[in-house]
């Protein structure tokens, strides 16, 4: 019991992420367990625990408490899994799995659930999905996607997961990828752990559009419905193509959506339109006081971008500049190549040329997450375009300008040739 005890207290540390120093610790530690249970646990008691108090054996009730935290059904449930916290005994596991390969069964799944109370194992779990996906086991994904518990995963930790399973489909014939995403679509689980977090513009023109399409005719939701609409009008606008036919109203549910789909909408707004108007640009700040701009402002600044409305962006970037810049999660590095970038074509307008290549220097392309790499990049490439055409260098242009025609005709999106010829036929 002593050794049992001793793990279950590292494993609660381990979740919660509160490492305990000082009896405020052990408060805030009181007030996660009570928040994500449901039920007291006695301050003194875990004052004993962690060695505050003299220790004693903690009773049934406690670990039963505790182990509901670690999101477990019981002690005994815990005891009989708690290697699964383990994260090279969890490996080994998932090796095996994978040695036998027999169908994934349900009580498999339910303790892959319980391991990712260590999100670490998150990677163990995604490399387990991929090694389905290659090898084609549509009925062992069916159980797992039937029964995947992805609301307990962080954004973080759902994004690596859809990163790493979603390129297991690049392995595939187009053909035997859009099966399996067909028989999986129907699952809320798979859509919002794959095709709904990984936003795939490097394939918006190649199978990712048939996702959005299979994802349209499920119309599970208005959030998705959405999306799908939004990701039909970017392909359409990226590609050349007329979209005057795509028709998008105000969200009604747009108070609980994520900042980011929101925004989308509105570079929607500002890209299916003419020259922003004053209309526009106070929704836009109105939303922006209700909402993180770092999250919010994704696909705005982009847009903008584009339509060249940089006296609005520029207002934008004066005022929420701290914001844009704030570092969140492991992801930061697109967002904040975004907001550089942004910056940059701020500054090239201005004429502070220095700044803008001192903004551009800091972007690192290699480090942006793979969802946007060819997105961004290609804002990138658009923006190095202006900068040495203002300066007349000529030769940075035209080798700039070769960089993005090849990455925009590899993925479709002939909208960035047609602005930046302007700059090479001038």
């Amino acid at each position: 019991m002593k050794n049992a005890s001793t793990q279950i207290i590292i494993d609660i540390q381990k979740k919660s992420g509160i490492t305990i120093e000082n009896v405020r610790d052990i408060k805030n530690l009181k007030e996660e367990i009570e928040a994500s249970v449901g039920v007291p646990i006695g301050y003194n008691t875990l004052r004993r625990l962690y060695g505050f108090l003299p220790k004693t054996v903690p009773s049934n009730a406690t670990l039963t408490i505790l182990s509901k935290y670690l999101g477990f059904t019981s002690y005994s449930h815990y005891m009989n899994n708690k290697l699964n916290y383990d994260e090279w005994y969890f490996q080994i596991k998932m090796l095996r799995l994978q040695l036998n390969e027999n169908e994934l069964e349900e009580n498999e799944v339910l303790q892959f659930n319980a391991s990712l109370e260590n999100e670490h194992n998150i990677i163990a779990v995604a490399n387990h999905v991929c090694f389905l996906i290659e090898k084609n086991m549509i009925d062992s994904l069916i159980v797992f996607f039937n029964f995947f518990d992805y609301k307990k995963l962080t954004d973080s930790a759902l994004t690596k997961f859809a990163i790493l399973t979603t390129f297991s489909f690049y392995k595939l014939e187009t053909k035997t990828a859009l099966k399996i995403y067909k028989a999986l679509i129907e699952f809320e689980s798979f859509r919002n752990s794959g095709p709904l977090c990984f936003i795939d513009y490097s394939h918006l023109n190649g199978y990712y559009i048939e996702v959005i399409k299979m994802i349209n005719k499920c119309n599970a939701n208005a959030t998705d419905f959405l999306f799908t609409s939004l990701m039909t009008f970017y392909q359409k606008y990226y590609s050349n193509e007329e979209y005057s036919d795509i028709l998008i109203d105000y969200p009604k549910s747009a108070v609980q959506l994520y900042p980011v789909l929101l925004g989308r909408y509105y570079g929607y707004k500002i890209l299916s339109g003419g020259k922003i108007d004053e209309l526009l640009e106070n929704s836009i700040k109105k939303e922006l006081k209700l909402r993180k701009p770092h999250l919010f402002l994704i696909e705005i600044i982009p847009a903008l971008i584009l339509k060249e409305e940089y006296d609005f962006l520029n207002s934008i970037i004066e005022k929420y500049y701290e914001e844009l810049f704030e570092v969140d999660r492991w992801s930061s590095k697109s967002t904040i190549a975004n907001y550089l970038i942004g910056l940059a074509s701020v500054n090239i307008y201005k004429g502070n040329i220095k700044a803008a290549k001192n903004n551009l220097d800091l972007v690192e392309l290699d480090k942006i997450e793979l969802a946007y790499t060819d997105y961004i990049t290609l804002f990138y490439f658009l923006t190095k375009i202006k900068l040495h055409y203002y300066e007349k260098d000529f030769y940075e242009v035209n080798e700039n300008y070769s960089k993005l025609k090849e990455l925009a005709n590899k993925i479709g999106f002939h909208k960035f040739i047609t602005i930046a010829k302007k700059y090479i036929e001038s």
